[in-house]
Formats: structure tokens, C-alpha cells, sequence
């Protein structure tokens, strides 16, 4: 019932996600890890499907007592 594309876009954020709650990873580091060539390009992805920046993501769930594995 969802599009390739839509797919593709849900497993890519889930991962950033992932990534940035569960590492220490940078957030360019992150957007290289996931294939995107330039950070600002990750973060204006992410921001469009998730509503905030991938910095306030993990900011948001640290805070709410989410540890890095």
C-alpha cells in the first residue's frame, strides 16, 4: 500500500533515528553514514519528515531519559 519512494524515505529516518539516540555520532557523520553527500541536505530532509532538526531530535530524547546504547 505505500510507494517504493515512501519506503525508502521511512526506513532512512528510522535509522537516523537510530543513529542519532543510540551513537555519538555527528549529525554530518550521520548524513554520510546514510548516503547524503552534504549534512545541510540531511537536515533539511529530516526536518521535512520529522518536523525538527536532527540536533533537537536527539536533544528531545536525551532529555526525556533515552541513553545511548
Amino acid at each position: 500500500g505505500t510507494t517504493a519512494k515512501a519506503f525508502i524515505t521511512a526506513r532512512i529516518i528510522l535509522e537516523a533515528k537510530r543513529l542519532l539516540v543510540h551513537t555519538d555520532l555527528t549529525v554530518s557523520a550521520i548524513a554520510g553514514e546514510l548516503g547524503f553527500d552534504d549534512p545541510t541536505n540531511f537536515s533539511k530532509f529530516f526536518k521535512r519528515e520529522a518536523d525538527c532538526t536532527p540536533a533537537d531530535f536527539r536533544h528531545r530524547q536525551l532529555a526525556n531519559g533515552v541513553k545511548p546504547s
